[in-house]
């Protein structure tokens, strides 16, 4: 079994190890490591999962991407996690299938609810607040580890694309956000910013974070800097940071 994740925080990544410490031979590979850089790739297992936050309803743009370049087994089981800041995950559901469109569909796929991070249009989650919401979501977890175990067949059906046009819309928006990106003298030149930026959209010039203008939005950068040295203009100054408290900054590190 080999289960794919992206993870910018580290939601999708504690998810990830959950699911991997409750199956022999599994592998969790992260989608913004190596593989995401071919061309295109073929996987063999017959059991495959994804593991993505939402963004505005659809799937993260560096999993859109990394899918779109995969091949697989007709015949694989394939599962998805959606991991949400309250909402539902249909659209991304639909968006995978059709991301998986001639190759195969989802056989099962659950939505994990936790709380939002997405810090440049709210607050993050307090460390309590995080472990609480983590706490409320570990018996659909292992209900869904005894579903996939079994094999159940949950096949995704929508009728219309509803949604599609708006995630479309967001994901050609965001997909160049660092124009107000800025770093103040707590920078220590750690480089953490840069290492853990899944599309090396950072370079780092005199010990300082540049931005190339490829940002897709995922916040990795901000929330993961150990010396709070990232903002976006000045809204951010004054907002907490989010990292998974079951989740170390290295983890992230792909």
């Amino acid at each position: 079994m080999k289960i794919f994740y992206f993870s910018s925080t580290g939601n999708s990544l504690y998810v990830s190890k959950f699911l991997k410490e409750n199956f022999d031979n599994c592998e969790i590979i992260s989608m913004s490591g190596k593989f995401s850089k071919d061309e295109e790739f073929e996987v063999n297992d017959d059991v495959i999962g994804f593991v993505y936050p939402v963004h505005y309803a659809g799937m993260a743009i560096v999993a859109e991407e990394f899918v779109s370049k995969l091949k697989i087994r007709k015949d694989a089981y394939v599962f998805a996690i959606g991991v949400t800041g309250g909402g539902n995950a249909d659209v991304s559901f639909y968006q995978l299938n059709k991301l998986l469109e001639g190759k195969n569909k989802i056989s099962n796929y659950c939505t994990v609810k936790y709380i939002s991070n997405y810090l440049r249009m709210g607050r993050n989650p307090s460390g309590e607040r995080a472990k609480s919401s983590i706490e409320a979501n570990k018996n659909i977890l292992q209900d869904f580890v005894q579903s996939i175990k079994k094999k159940h067949i949950k096949e995704f059906k929508a009728k219309k694309s509803f949604g599609m046009l708006e995630v479309n819309l967001v994901k050609k928006y965001f997909k160049n956000r660092d124009k107000n990106f800025n770093v103040n003298d707590s920078c220590v030149g750690c480089n953490m910013c840069k290492k853990v930026c899944p599309i090396e959209n950072i370079e780092m010039e005199d010990k300082k974070p540049v931005w190339k203008g490829k940002c897709v939005d995922c916040m990795a950068c901000i929330n993961i800097c150990p010396q709070n040295a990232i903002n976006i203009g000045t809204k951010t100054i004054k907002k907490n940071r989010y990292l998974n408290p079951y989740i170390k900054r290295e983890e992230l590190i792909k």
